[in-house]
């Protein structure tokens, strides 16, 4: 078999990516798609890349949703929107709202949308936590939230550090977002209804106690590593 010849041109740019690869540059955002359950989504820089751990998130929640109702559900932060598009592919009566203060995520999460043919369901604002909503109940709340303490930003890996300062530090101490959405969940969430937050490793207590003060009933669930990933919780 011959030996096969790259165009010149299509050989620099095969040099130009592995040499940003090796200079820690993420994989994703090179190649502008990466995958999640088993779908693509459109990546850019400045969004957080959508990780496999993630995906135990929609499985809580999707374990939780009927197949033949009509519900309605809120992402806080859709980022790509990895989320919500799922839950609407795998749950055909679904409508999902989402927000994001950043507007490079909305504008992604509508090409995704668009891509997976799931837009038609799909209702995207900017705003952060509940604000610029209207006093809607919700089936579901679900969320991927920033929980990054804000003194560990300059220790993240630089690849890390280009998903978005937004996209990865909570606050001072990385439980603010848990914090500020606990004040309001009354408001927005239906009285047999739940939510689903990621968390950080080693926040579980802290995040329980702060949910259980505002009546909830709370589930701390581990990874598939038997780490505290997420909290899942609803009226007592």
């Amino acid at each position: 078999m011959p030996d096969l010849l790259l165009d010149e041109s299509l050989a620099s740019d095969y040099e130009l990516m592995l040499k940003r690869v090796e200079e820690g540059y993420p994989i994703q955002y090179i190649l502008g798609e990466w995958e999640f359950y088993g779908r693509s989504f459109y990546v850019e820089e400045g969004v957080l890349i959508p990780r496999p751990e993630t995906e135990l998130l929609v499985e809580q929640v999707l374990r939780r949703l009927p197949e033949d109702k009509n519900i309605r559900g809120f992402e806080i932060g859709v980022g790509t929107g990895c989320i919500s598009i799922t839950l609407l592919l795998e749950r055909k009566k679904l409508l999902m709202f989402g927000n994001d203060i950043n507007l490079k995520a909305l504008k992604l999460s509508k090409k995704n949308a668009l891509r997976h043919g799931v837009y038609d369901r799909m209702f995207l604002f900017a705003g952060d936590a509940f604000s610029a909503i209207k006093k809607v109940l919700f089936d579901f709340i679900v969320s991927n939230p920033p929980y990054i303490p804000q003194a560990r930003w300059e220790d993240l890996p630089k690849s890390v550090r280009l998903e978005g300062y937004r996209s990865l530090i909570g606050g001072k101490r990385g439980v603010e977002f848990y914090e500020l959405v606990s004040e309001d969940m009354d408001m927005y969430l239906s009285r047999d209804g739940f939510f689903a937050f990621e968390i950080g490793h080693d926040q579980g207590p802290e995040v329980r106690h702060i949910f259980e003060r505002k009546g909830f009933k709370v589930e701390v669930i581990k990874d598939y590593a038997g780490q505290d990933r997420m909290v899942v919780g609803w009226r007592c």
